[in-house]
């Protein structure tokens, strides 16, 4: 076989990786890997310094959800305020379901709403194995219920929402768009998958070709599947797996990413095929010779910028066009 292309700045960082030889995340105790994947994070992502105001809000329901709410800042008379007062845009971080929070996606979530123009609210779901399927997605229908409602806590009337999220967070997007209510008074406008995880039931050639040595590895997500989804009923559950959904025909505008260098690349192909199929108005982007987990590596790796860009920007002409 040969083998596969790796962009230039992707090989670097994977070069600087396996020079480190740390330990893997899977193998430290929880809260070690916790703390390691922010300190990742940290160093590998690219700091937004634009103007963004966030504020801290709890979602009031069944339980409460911290979250953080996004909002660019209002200065000059170039601002526009029909896309402040507008739609919000829910981000939900990734992880494996176990290890993300609000801090591991406040990088993009600042660049998402600068680059947007609206506001972007993130909620701090349920972490497995403490809390195990569907603790998580309860927690991002929940925050999609709230928002519907245009509570005061976000300022102007929500005049619509867009989802958007990476990793396992793009698999939560997906689940609860498709059980998102019709008649909700917040219209569903636009989605964005980013290297989703669409079906954990069964693993795909791409688990095979990027089994190891490019970052997140097929052994990772074993782990974090059976954390969260420990048993085969739950993981062949349309809100662990959309892609085993009956039907996606109901689902908005939708962009998706996927990493060329990535064990969830074919589960993402399949979504993206499978949407168009059902008429969905869809655009895929495939971030070639790249990674899992390139919206918070844009530090390490500059050329991601220009997919994670493309994506975004995609997700804001759906929702103008909604």
């Amino acid at each position: 076989m040969n083998e596969p292309y790796v962009d230039l700045d992707t090989a670097k960082l994977l070069q600087a990786l396996r020079a480190m030889r740390g330990a893997k995340l899977r193998s430290l105790a929880l809260a070690d890997a916790r703390s390691a994947a922010i300190a990742m994070t940290q160093q590998l992502d690219l700091p937004c310094a634009a103007a963004c105001s966030v504020t801290p809000l709890t979602i009031e329901g069944a339980r409460t959800v911290s979250a953080r709410l996004y909002a660019p800042t209002i200065e000059g008379p170039t601002v526009d305020m029909d896309a402040i007062q507008g739609p919000v845009i829910i981000y939900v971080h990734g992880g494996g379901w176990m290890l993300g929070d609000l801090d591991i996606c406040d990088p993009l979530c600042r660049h998402l709403a600068t680059r947007s123009g609206y506001r972007v609210l993130s909620p701090d779901y349920r972490l497995a194995p403490e809390h195990p399927f569907p603790a998580a997605f309860e927690d991002v229908e929940a925050t999609a219920r709230w928002v519907a409602g245009s509570p005061a806590a976000l300022g102007p009337p929500v005049a619509g929402i867009a989802m958007a999220g990476d990793s396992a967070g793009a698999g939560l997007v997906a689940a609860v768009a498709l059980t998102y209510a019709t008649d909700a008074s917040a219209p569903l406008l636009a989605l964005l998958m980013m290297y989703p995880v669409t079906d954990i039931s069964r693993t795909t050639k791409s688990y095979d070709q990027f089994a190891e040595g490019y970052l997140l590895e097929a052994a990772d997500m074993g782990y974090f599947a059976e954390c969260y989804a420990p048993t085969a009923a739950a993981r062949k559950d349309p809100r662990a797996s959309p892609l085993l959904a009956a039907s996606v025909a109901a689902l908005p505008p939708t962009t998706l990413l996927t990493c060329g260098l990535d064990v969830l690349r074919d589960e993402g192909r399949a979504f993206a095929a499978r949407l168009a199929l059902a008429g969905v108005d869809t655009s895929y982007i495939e971030a070639r010779g790249h990674i899992h987990g390139i919206a918070t590596l844009r530090g390490a790796v500059a050329s991601a910028r220009i997919p994670i860009d493309h994506a975004i920007d995609d997700l804001l002409r759906h929702m103008r066009r909604s």
